[in-house]
């Protein structure tokens, strides 16, 4: 191969020309964080096929075939790991013991395929005769569906599993894990693009579909959901990532929540919706571990100077004032403006919460999340924290997470806010994942969130035995 040079920023015209291969190969749009890693993947796609990087990119703005299927190989496949929303994953062990007979589920772009073997060992470890259960896992990429028949992983993808899980369905190795052959023999992969495919299963008990619908242009979403909910035997339950369940709206779908956030259940001809009054809270088949040691309460420090050192604010910063309670007398509550932009509703609510106004600041924040804003998320978590719903609170920044996964200081808000529920297990686990998406940053980087905060300031504020208050963002 003649040109090994690697193309890490392209321009404009080659990015739009990029992203139209996607769009008109497997109907997505890339979220802007992902657009700068086109370049990349680009080369990695013409490497893969030994040609200069040059030839490639003109062979895939052609629309050949292999190049479009390599350059896919690259662009699209997702981050993912074992038990990634172990809320849904726990609500599938209680439901799936109830249903006799076959039990079908659809894990819809699967990626590498931790989804799918997450959803087999659930089920098999809920008691399900393991000859019952059938697992079928679609992906646009065949190079993530190859990884996923391989089914070996680094230990950085079994970051959420509790041990006793790891212990019975994975080999361990010192660099790798690897999934045993009885929990490969209940999944299947198949090629399948969501876009232009029929359905690959009918009756199906439960389909997963999760951060998946965010990548498609509004107007591609309705035919995908459209399939899924085909896919589903009455009585099915469609597991959608909490922010992309608004989608779903005037599908027929019920609504229902499990542990604080919603899930959707095809209805079932001729019976009444269950009341949410009435639902029964979900059983925990994979219980968390019991703590084995109390985790020194985090929180993140404001404009990035130590929580020690940090002078009080002249006006009072958003998480501050929540906290406080404070409030002046607000003029007339305005109402959320139809169609405004998201950075509109966002500064509004902002404005609204520096004021004490938290109903108004919960309105335009609420406006914004719509528009799958992380930020917006992110406010309406120390909104409910302000009003001591501590689950709530952490339900929205999960949300935020599931939106932008490397969002520090939303992994920050988590320490703190696990350690007001007594889990310092997941306190842990969530200071473990901020300092890891603060890998490689400038200390003087600022991060993505609701309040300015660099990256060196959040590093302090996450060393143990470093104190601070509630959610991580004062």
């Amino acid at each position: 191969m003649k040109d090994t040079v690697r193309v890490e920023r392209l321009d404009e015209a080659t990015l739009s020309g990029l992203e139209s291969v996607l769009r008109i190969a497997c109907g997505m749009v890339l979220a802007p964080s992902v657009r700068p890693s086109l370049g990349t993947a680009l080369t990695r796609a013409a490497e893969s096929q030994g040609l200069p990087t040059a030839d490639f990119l003109q062979r895939l703005l052609a629309r050949d075939t292999a190049a479009v299927e390599a350059f896919i190989g690259y662009a699209v496949i997702g981050e993912t790991y074992f038990f990634r929303h172990p809320e849904q994953l726990r609500e599938l062990a209680r439901m799936a013991p109830a249903h006799a007979g076959p039990f079908l589920v659809w894990s819809a772009g699967c990626a590498s395929g931790e989804e799918p073997y997450s959803i087999a060992m659930t089920l098999l470890a809920a008691g399900l005769p393991s000859e019952s259960i059938r697992v079928v896992g679609t992906d646009v990429s065949g190079r993530a569906l190859e990884r996923a028949r391989q089914a070996t992983y680094s230990p950085w993808s079994v970051r959420r599993m509790e041990p006793e899980l790891e212990r019975r369905f994975l080999t361990i190795r010192p660099e790798s894990v690897s999934v045993p052959p009885e929990v490969r023999a209940r999944v299947e992969f198949r090629r399948h693009n969501l876009v232009t495919d029929p359905p690959p299963v009918s009756g199906a008990q439960a389909v997963f579909c999760r951060n998946v619908l965010i990548y498609f242009p509004p107007e591609v979403i309705p035919g995908v959901l459209e399939r899924l909910v085909r896919a589903l035997a009455p009585g099915g339950w469609l597991f959608l990532a909490p922010a992309e369940v608004p989608f779903a709206k005037g599908m027929g779908l019920e609504e229902r929540e499990v542990e604080g956030l919603p899930v959707l259940c095809k209805p079932v001809p001729g019976e009444r919706p269950v009341p949410r009054a009435a639902r029964s809270a979900p059983l925990r088949v994979l219980a968390p571990r019991a703590p084995t040691s109390p985790l020194r309460r985090v929180q993140t420090p404001s404009r990035a100077t130590p929580a020690s050192e940090a002078p009080a604010p002249a006006a009072a910063p958003v998480a501050q004032a929540i906290r406080a309670g404070q409030a002046v007398t607000p003029p007339p509550t305005p109402q959320p403006p139809t169609g405004a932009p998201v950075a509109d509703s966002l500064e509004q609510a902002l404005a609204a919460a520096r004021e004490g106004r938290f109903d108004v600041a919960e309105e335009f924040a609420r406006l914004a999340a719509r528009e799958l804003s992380p930020e917006a998320y992110l406010l309406l978590a120390m909104v409910a924290e302000g009003r001591e719903d501590v689950q709530g609170a952490v339900a929205a920044v999960r949300k935020a997470l599931y939106l932008e996964p490397q969002l520090a200081i939303g992994h920050a808000m988590l320490v703190a806010l696990y350690g007001r529920l007594g889990q310092p297990e997941e306190a842990e686990r969530a200071r473990r994942n901020a300092l890891r998406a603060l890998e490689g940053l400038d200390d003087e980087h600022v991060l993505r969130g609701v309040e300015a905060m660099t990256a060196g300031g959040l590093r302090r504020a996450l060393v143990p035995g470093v104190r601070m208050g509630k959610s991580g963002a004062r």
